[in-house]
């Protein structure tokens, strides 16, 4: 049953860092000069995670797969620290609390309804090259995106920038970003993979330069809770 478990996980546990990273990349923009390009806001926020050390925030998050006719909703608390460490908790719905922690060399995907913890090393789960970039810090949106604005900006709407990879990525086909135009904060991260599969994040209540012990970002399992290591088998 646990094997049986592992890819769907998988899946969404590198969706789930690959959105978190360009969260914490977006989270707070300066205003850009009037009629500002889509390439301009966005290298303003690589300026912006460069020199981010934390970040945490309220999410709420919804996923559609492309045959489904209902969405899958969860929310909880997400927090990050560089260098590569994070912890996802998702709080609601309650049959489906789990916790995403990476401490920045192995992740843990905590399932208590399912008594079950899944182990990956972090370089397994970030595989794709862009992710890994951007985990580090090294992403170079302009030469990684065309990007272009999702809609043209007018009054003081939102703005909202689409990011399209220029090489075929497992993971992205197209994101969307809503920045608010008074803070220049991201409200909203929509993301689409090529299997039309959707996922929407909606982040408040934002803390960026957060400093978190680093025990926060380990992990030990409850006692009598199975362990799956990729490529370790069980125990």
């Amino acid at each position: 049953m646990a094997a049986g478990l592992l890819p769907s996980h998988h899946l969404r546990l590198r969706q789930a860092f690959f959105l978190i990273c360009l969260s914490l990349l977006m989270a707070v923009l300066p205003r850009p000069a009037l009629a500002v390009e889509a390439a301009d806001v966005i290298a303003k926020v690589q300026e912006q995670y460069d020199k981010s050390g934390g970040f945490k925030a309220y999410f709420r998050q919804e996923s559609r797969l492309k045959t489904a006719t209902y969405a899958e909703k969860a929310e909880g608390w997400v927090t990050f620290q560089k260098p590569g460490r994070m912890r996802w908790q998702y709080q609601s719905p309650p049959e489906q609390k789990k916790e995403i922690i990476a401490d920045g060399t192995q992740v843990w995907m905590y399932l208590p309804q399912d008594n079950l913890v899944m182990v990956y090393p972090m370089k397994q789960v970030m595989r794709s090259d862009l992710v890994m970039r951007f985990f580090s810090g090294m992403g170079q949106f302009r030469q990684e995106f065309q990007i272009s604005w999702h809609r043209p900006h007018q009054g003081d709407g939102p703005y909202l920038v689409d990011l399209f990879p220029k090489k075929p990525q497992a993971e992205l086909k197209r994101l969307t970003l809503t920045v608010n135009s008074s803070n220049y904060q991201v409200e909203n991260l929509e993301f689409a993979n090529p299997l039309g599969e959707e996922t929407r994040f909606a982040f408040s209540r934002i803390q960026m330069d957060v400093k978190v012990s680093p025990d926060f970002f380990t992990f030990t399992p409850p006692p009598g809770v199975q362990v799956v290591r990729e490529g370790q088998g069980t125990r």
